[in-house]
Protein backbone atom coordinates (compact mmCIF):
# COMPACT_ATOMS: atom_id res chain seq x y z
CA UNK A 1 0.00 0.00 0.00
CA UNK A 2 2.40 2.39 1.05
CA UNK A 3 4.88 1.86 -2.23
CA UNK A 4 1.74 2.30 -4.35
CA UNK A 5 1.34 5.28 -2.66
CA UNK A 6 4.69 6.59 -3.32
CA UNK A 7 4.27 5.81 -6.80
CA UNK A 8 1.50 7.57 -7.31
CA UNK A 9 3.73 11.02 -5.55
CA UNK A 10 6.13 10.55 -7.72
CA UNK A 11 4.04 10.51 -10.75
CA UNK A 12 3.16 13.73 -9.41
CA UNK A 13 6.37 15.04 -9.07
CA UNK A 14 6.61 14.07 -12.98
CA UNK A 15 3.49 15.93 -13.83
CA UNK A 16 4.69 19.42 -14.60
CA UNK A 17 1.96 20.90 -12.32
CA UNK A 18 3.77 23.31 -9.86
CA UNK A 19 1.02 22.88 -7.43
CA UNK A 20 0.42 18.80 -7.61
CA UNK A 21 4.94 19.09 -7.51
CA UNK A 22 4.88 20.85 -3.91
CA UNK A 23 2.40 18.71 -2.55
CA UNK A 24 4.02 15.47 -3.37
CA UNK A 25 7.16 16.59 -2.20
CA UNK A 26 5.59 17.15 0.99
CA UNK A 27 4.27 14.07 1.30
CA UNK A 28 7.96 12.20 0.31
CA UNK A 29 9.23 13.71 2.55
CA UNK A 30 6.76 12.45 5.68
CA UNK A 31 6.97 9.15 4.04
CA UNK A 32 10.71 9.53 4.12
CA UNK A 33 10.61 7.94 0.79
CA UNK A 34 14.29 7.65 -0.51
CA UNK A 35 13.15 5.65 -3.47
CA UNK A 36 12.32 9.47 -5.23
CA UNK A 37 15.56 10.86 -4.55
CA UNK A 38 16.30 10.66 -8.82
CA UNK A 39 13.21 12.07 -9.44
CA UNK A 40 13.61 14.93 -6.69
CA UNK A 41 16.78 15.86 -8.51
CA UNK A 42 15.15 16.31 -12.02
CA UNK A 43 13.08 18.91 -10.02
CA UNK A 44 16.18 21.54 -8.93
CA UNK A 45 16.04 21.98 -13.27
CA UNK A 46 12.25 23.38 -12.65
CA UNK A 47 11.16 26.60 -14.28
CA UNK A 48 9.39 27.09 -11.27
CA UNK A 49 11.53 28.46 -8.26
CA UNK A 50 9.30 27.37 -5.77
CA UNK A 51 9.62 24.02 -6.81
CA UNK A 52 13.46 24.08 -7.16
CA UNK A 53 13.09 25.46 -3.44
CA UNK A 54 11.10 22.91 -2.46
CA UNK A 55 12.98 20.24 -4.20
CA UNK A 56 16.25 21.44 -2.74
CA UNK A 57 14.75 21.16 0.55
CA UNK A 58 13.08 17.61 0.31
CA UNK A 59 16.77 16.39 -0.47
CA UNK A 60 18.05 17.25 2.64
CA UNK A 61 15.60 15.45 4.16
CA UNK A 62 15.92 12.00 1.52
CA UNK A 63 19.48 12.44 0.24
CA UNK A 64 21.50 10.77 2.63
CA UNK A 65 21.95 7.23 0.86
CA UNK A 66 22.78 8.95 -2.02
CA UNK A 67 24.78 11.41 -1.06
CA UNK A 68 27.32 12.24 -3.26
CA UNK A 69 25.17 12.64 -6.25
CA UNK A 70 22.24 14.74 -4.19
CA UNK A 71 25.52 17.23 -2.70
CA UNK A 72 26.66 17.98 -6.37
CA UNK A 73 23.47 18.95 -7.45
CA UNK A 74 23.11 20.75 -4.58
CA UNK A 75 25.88 22.71 -4.70
CA UNK A 76 25.48 23.55 -8.58
CA UNK A 77 21.96 25.04 -7.22
CA UNK A 78 24.15 27.55 -5.06
CA UNK A 79 24.34 29.93 -8.22
CA UNK A 80 20.53 29.81 -8.96
CA UNK A 81 19.50 33.19 -9.97
CA UNK A 82 16.72 33.22 -7.16
CA UNK A 83 18.13 33.57 -3.70
CA UNK A 84 15.01 31.54 -2.18
CA UNK A 85 16.54 28.26 -3.64
CA UNK A 86 20.11 29.20 -2.80
CA UNK A 87 19.74 29.50 0.71
CA UNK A 88 17.48 26.09 0.78
CA UNK A 89 19.79 24.20 -1.02
CA UNK A 90 22.74 26.09 1.39
CA UNK A 91 20.52 24.87 4.22
CA UNK A 92 20.32 20.67 2.99
CA UNK A 93 23.84 20.76 2.14
CA UNK A 94 23.91 21.36 5.93
CA UNK A 95 21.46 18.80 7.07
CA UNK A 96 23.20 16.41 5.04
CA UNK A 97 27.02 17.77 6.81
CA UNK A 98 28.20 17.26 2.55
CA UNK A 99 31.69 18.46 3.59
CA UNK A 100 33.18 19.00 0.23
CA UNK A 101 30.33 21.67 0.14
CA UNK A 102 32.71 23.96 2.48
CA UNK A 103 34.54 26.25 -0.02
CA UNK A 104 31.30 27.05 -1.92
CA UNK A 105 29.34 27.59 1.34
CA UNK A 106 32.65 30.38 2.55
CA UNK A 107 32.22 31.86 -1.07
CA UNK A 108 28.11 32.57 -0.06
CA UNK A 109 28.40 33.85 3.26
CA UNK A 110 31.49 36.51 1.98
CA UNK A 111 30.07 37.57 -1.58
CA UNK A 112 26.25 36.72 -1.94
CA UNK A 113 24.15 40.19 -2.15
CA UNK A 114 21.55 38.43 0.01
CA UNK A 115 21.42 38.32 3.99
CA UNK A 116 19.26 35.26 3.50
CA UNK A 117 21.93 33.34 1.46
CA UNK A 118 24.72 34.63 3.62
CA UNK A 119 23.05 33.96 7.07
CA UNK A 120 22.35 30.31 5.63
CA UNK A 121 25.39 30.03 4.75
CA UNK A 122 27.20 31.20 8.06
CA UNK A 123 24.54 28.27 9.42
CA UNK A 124 25.77 25.60 7.60
CA UNK A 125 29.36 26.36 8.01
CA UNK A 126 28.84 25.05 11.58
CA UNK A 127 26.76 22.05 10.54
CA UNK A 128 29.54 20.68 8.57
CA UNK A 129 32.11 21.44 11.82
CA UNK A 130 35.23 22.20 9.55
CA UNK A 131 37.74 24.28 11.56
CA UNK A 132 39.28 25.50 8.40
CA UNK A 133 36.22 27.71 8.19
CA UNK A 134 37.25 29.79 11.34
CA UNK A 135 38.47 32.67 9.58
CA UNK A 136 35.74 33.30 7.53
CA UNK A 137 33.11 33.13 10.07
CA UNK A 138 35.30 35.23 11.94
CA UNK A 139 34.51 37.89 8.93
CA UNK A 140 30.95 37.32 9.01
CA UNK A 141 31.23 38.92 12.60
CA UNK A 142 31.44 42.27 10.49
CA UNK A 143 28.27 41.50 8.40
CA UNK A 144 25.89 44.61 8.44
CA UNK A 145 22.99 41.96 8.82
CA UNK A 146 22.18 40.70 12.60
CA UNK A 147 21.21 37.47 11.36
CA UNK A 148 24.08 36.63 9.36
CA UNK A 149 25.94 37.65 13.07
CA UNK A 150 23.89 35.80 15.04
CA UNK A 151 24.31 32.84 12.73
CA UNK A 152 28.26 33.12 12.35
CA UNK A 153 28.48 33.63 16.24
CA UNK A 154 26.59 30.28 16.75
CA UNK A 155 28.77 28.22 14.69
CA UNK A 156 31.95 29.75 15.83
CA UNK A 157 30.90 27.72 18.84
CA UNK A 158 30.88 24.96 17.09
CA UNK A 159 34.06 25.17 15.18
CA UNK A 160 35.88 26.61 17.46
CA UNK A 161 38.41 25.54 20.71
CA UNK A 162 39.03 27.21 23.51
CA UNK A 163 41.46 29.50 22.27
CA UNK A 164 38.92 31.63 20.54
CA UNK A 165 37.58 32.69 24.06
CA UNK A 166 39.49 36.29 23.70
CA UNK A 167 38.41 36.44 20.55
CA UNK A 168 34.71 36.32 21.52
CA UNK A 169 34.59 38.32 24.34
CA UNK A 170 35.99 41.24 21.49
CA UNK A 171 33.52 40.56 19.79
CA UNK A 172 31.24 40.86 22.44
CA UNK A 173 32.07 43.94 23.69
CA UNK A 174 32.00 45.68 20.43
CA UNK A 175 28.29 44.27 19.26
CA UNK A 176 25.24 46.23 19.54
CA UNK A 177 22.75 43.64 18.85
CA UNK A 178 21.27 41.81 22.47
CA UNK A 179 20.52 38.87 20.22
CA UNK A 180 24.48 38.16 18.43
CA UNK A 181 25.55 39.14 22.38
CA UNK A 182 23.81 36.39 23.20
CA UNK A 183 24.73 33.78 20.41
CA UNK A 184 28.71 34.84 21.44
CA UNK A 185 27.60 33.77 25.06
CA UNK A 186 26.38 30.72 23.91
CA UNK A 187 29.30 30.39 21.78
CA UNK A 188 31.83 30.97 24.98
CA UNK A 189 30.04 28.85 27.22
CA UNK A 190 30.29 25.45 24.62
CA UNK A 191 34.00 26.34 24.60
CA UNK A 192 34.18 26.06 28.16
CA UNK A 193 33.57 29.27 29.72
CA UNK A 194 31.38 28.55 32.43
CA UNK A 195 30.95 31.51 33.55
CA UNK A 196 28.78 32.76 30.39
CA UNK A 197 26.24 30.83 31.38
CA UNK A 198 25.41 33.17 34.30
CA UNK A 199 25.86 36.44 31.64
CA UNK A 200 22.81 34.39 29.30
CA UNK A 201 20.90 33.60 32.70
CA UNK A 202 20.53 37.19 33.41
CA UNK A 203 20.22 38.41 29.97
CA UNK A 204 16.86 36.53 30.02
CA UNK A 205 15.96 37.31 33.27
CA UNK A 206 15.48 41.07 31.38
CA UNK A 207 14.88 39.95 28.06
CA UNK A 208 11.51 41.15 26.51
CA UNK A 209 8.95 38.51 24.68
CA UNK A 210 11.02 39.00 21.40
CA UNK A 211 15.14 38.69 23.00
CA UNK A 212 13.54 35.58 25.37
CA UNK A 213 12.25 33.66 22.07
CA UNK A 214 15.36 33.52 20.62
CA UNK A 215 17.58 32.95 24.38
CA UNK A 216 14.93 29.78 24.60
CA UNK A 217 16.41 28.41 21.24
CA UNK A 218 19.63 29.44 22.23
CA UNK A 219 19.24 27.09 25.30
CA UNK A 220 17.51 24.34 23.31
CA UNK A 221 20.47 24.88 20.63
CA UNK A 222 23.18 24.20 23.53
CA UNK A 223 21.30 21.05 24.64
CA UNK A 224 20.45 19.40 21.39
CA UNK A 225 24.42 20.15 19.65
CA UNK A 226 28.05 20.08 21.00
CA UNK A 227 26.24 19.66 24.37
CA UNK A 228 28.73 21.61 26.64
CA UNK A 229 29.86 19.38 29.73
CA UNK A 230 28.88 21.55 32.62
CA UNK A 231 25.24 21.92 31.32
CA UNK A 232 24.18 19.54 34.01
CA UNK A 233 25.64 21.09 36.73
CA UNK A 234 23.81 24.58 35.52
CA UNK A 235 20.35 22.71 34.97
CA UNK A 236 18.77 23.53 38.19
CA UNK A 237 19.83 27.24 37.98
CA UNK A 238 18.67 27.04 34.12
CA UNK A 239 15.36 25.72 34.87
CA UNK A 240 14.52 28.21 38.16
CA UNK A 241 14.67 31.46 35.30
CA UNK A 242 12.58 29.21 32.89
CA UNK A 243 9.97 28.83 35.66
CA UNK A 244 10.28 32.34 36.37
CA UNK A 245 10.00 33.14 32.59
CA UNK A 246 6.87 31.42 32.03
CA UNK A 247 5.25 33.26 34.61
CA UNK A 248 6.07 36.71 32.70
CA UNK A 249 5.61 35.03 29.37
CA UNK A 250 2.88 32.02 29.48
CA UNK A 251 3.14 31.74 26.06
CA UNK A 252 6.64 30.55 26.04
CA UNK A 253 5.61 28.11 29.02
CA UNK A 254 5.59 25.43 26.71
CA UNK A 255 8.60 25.64 24.95
CA UNK A 256 10.34 26.57 28.31
CA UNK A 257 9.14 23.13 29.68
CA UNK A 258 10.57 21.51 26.44
CA UNK A 259 13.94 22.63 27.63
CA UNK A 260 13.10 21.75 31.11
CA UNK A 261 12.47 18.06 30.16
CA UNK A 262 15.66 17.74 27.68
CA UNK A 263 17.51 18.77 31.07
CA UNK A 264 15.75 16.21 33.27
CA UNK A 265 17.24 13.96 30.44
CA UNK A 266 20.84 14.93 30.62
CA UNK A 267 21.28 14.94 34.30
CA UNK A 268 20.04 11.50 34.60
CA UNK A 269 21.77 10.02 32.03
CA UNK A 270 24.99 11.85 33.27
CA UNK A 271 24.07 10.18 37.32
CA UNK A 272 23.47 7.04 35.77
CA UNK A 273 27.24 7.06 33.59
Amino acid sequence: MQDTRINKLIEKCASGEPKEQAFALQELVKMKADSAVPVILELLHSSDEGIRFCAAEALGDLGENEIESVGCALINLLVDPKELVRSGATDSLGILAYKPARDSIESLLLNDSAPLVRASAAETLGDLGDPDALDTLKSAMQDPDEAVRSYAANSLGLVGKPDLLPQLQTYIESEDSLEVKAELLAAKYRLGDTEAMKSLLTFLENADEDLATVMLNILGDLIDRKIPLTITSDASEICQVLNLLEKRFPLLAHHSQSIIAKLAVLKSQSNQV
